[in-house]
């Protein structure tokens, strides 16, 4: 647990904000940390420390389709911070860019525990 403790301290001190998210009962579900980077958002959804969901998707997507990512991966949530603070900066030489799976669970817009309200024409 100290480890994976560690890791989630990682991200924070990285700049990832934060979401709990809860299930219909109000208990705390799974836990989300998001950071926009350069057009992109690198974002973590984690159930336990052995349970996590890592990936980097575009921050502009067409919200008539299943977000996708450039970048995924699931596993060990130690493992899966590590992977997803090692990406290179987007927009670098190595950087993934190619859609690759759909991440509609790590879209941070559509995971939301709340609806946004936007003018026609807006980006969220």
């Amino acid at each position: 647990m100290d480890l994976a403790l560690s890791k989630v301290i990682e991200l924070r001190e990285s700049g990832f904000q934060f979401l709990h998210l809860r299930d219909e009962d109000g208990q705390l579900d799974r836990i989300m940390a998001f950071k926009q980077r350069r057009g992109y958002i690198d974002s973590i959804l984690f159930w336990s420390e052995t349970e996590a969901r890592a990936g980097r998707l575009p921050a502009v997507r067409d919200s008539q389709r299943a977000a996708q990512a450039v970048w995924i991966y699931e596993g060990p949530l130690v493992e899966a911070v590590d992977r997803l603070l090692d990406l290179p900066e987007p927009g670098s030489r190595n950087a993934p860019t190619l859609m690759k799976q759909t991440a509609s669970d790590l879209a941070v817009v559509t995971t939301l525990p709340f609806k946004l309200k936007l003018p026609p024409g807006a980006i969220a």
